[in-house]
């Protein structure tokens, strides 16, 4: 017999073609849109969300902000459909590259060298940056979140909308599915405050602590309480402990502490004075003086 045809939604215009991925936010499809003639990637929510009004219009709302972020390191943000009798689904840009998270288990030691990793952060302050100009914060930065194109450019994805679902299934039965994404949030945004800058420059100081040493900066037991109360372990002695050889740079080391700190105002303020701190090795100004940042508002 002949092939069983492909499943389609969007009321037949886009054509699944094959998974990408899935998680506890649904799973992500490469689809072929028939209207435009090219490949989108689809990510089809979770029936519990589908039903769940409130979440639905949070993630409307969420959409439509990340929608106005056009950057080149930027995955593109397309549209949120709800077509009758269908799951509802974000269309994003199909990107055909690697996920920095897997890609890191594919180096030797499961580490990467910073001379890797350093066109990669400066494409990143540059998409915060742009994001952040906008009021926008992504809320989940994580390697995971992090695509490498054919190319070699970094693209970051899911722009405020998978902290948004996650949050609204968080209030529903789907609570226990996420517990992922934490490992890499601030303290202030794990108490509930409203989300900053400065959370997504914690979060990338724990994606980076990550793919130097192999672990996130806290990943065993009790993470909210340690994120809130404990000090990260130096980079170095993480490595020991982990039994793996890297070479890390001063400079790196101490970016890598200063996005991780516990009270945002010692932490590096914006994406563009790390991109600084990276092109100069160290030799620009990090985190404000306390007495300015406090006036700084």
């Amino acid at each position: 017999g002949g092939a069983a045809p492909r499943q389609s939604v969007g009321s037949g215009r886009y054509t699944l073609l094959r998974q990408l991925g899935r998680g506890g936010m649904g799973v992500v499809w490469l689809a072929r849109d028939g209207e435009l003639g090219e490949d989108v990637a689809l990510k089809l929510l979770p029936e519990e969300m589908a039903a769940d009004l409130v979440a639905l219009n949070e993630l409307k709302r969420e959409t439509s902000k990340s929608r106005r972020l056009s950057h080149p390191n930027i995955v593109r943000t397309h549209d949120l459909a709800q077509m009758p009798n269908e799951p509802p689904f974000i269309s994003m840009e199909f990107v055909d590259g690697g996920m920095l998270e897997a890609m890191r288990l594919e180096q030797p030691g499961q580490v990467y060298h910073w001379s890797n990793l350093e066109k990669w952060f400066l494409q990143l302050c540059d998409a915060l940056e742009y994001a952040h100009g906008q009021k926008i914060v992504h809320r989940d930065l994580k390697p995971a979140n992090m695509m490498i194109t054919q190319a070699g450019d970094l693209k970051l994805a899911d722009f405020g909308i998978a902290a948004s679902m996650a949050d609204s299934l968080s209030r529903s039965s789907m609570r226990n599915v996420i517990s992922g994404t934490a490992t890499y949030m601030s303290p202030q945004q794990l108490q509930g405050d409203v989300p900053r800058a400065t959370d997504d420059i914690y979060a990338m100081g724990g994606t980076l602590y990550e793919l130097l040493s192999g672990r996130p900066p806290f990943y065993t037991g009790d993470l909210t309480y340690q994120i809130i109360n404990v000090q990260p372990h130096p980079l170095a002695e993480r490595l020991r402990e982990m039994g793996v050889e890297n070479e890390i740079p001063p400079h790196i080391d101490e970016l890598v502490m200063a996005c991780l700190a516990k009270e945002t105002v010692r932490r590096p303020q914006s994406a563009s004075a790390i991109a600084e701190w990276i092109r100069t090795k160290g030799q620009s100004i990090l985190v404000p003086a306390a007495d300015e940042a406090a006036t700084g508002g």
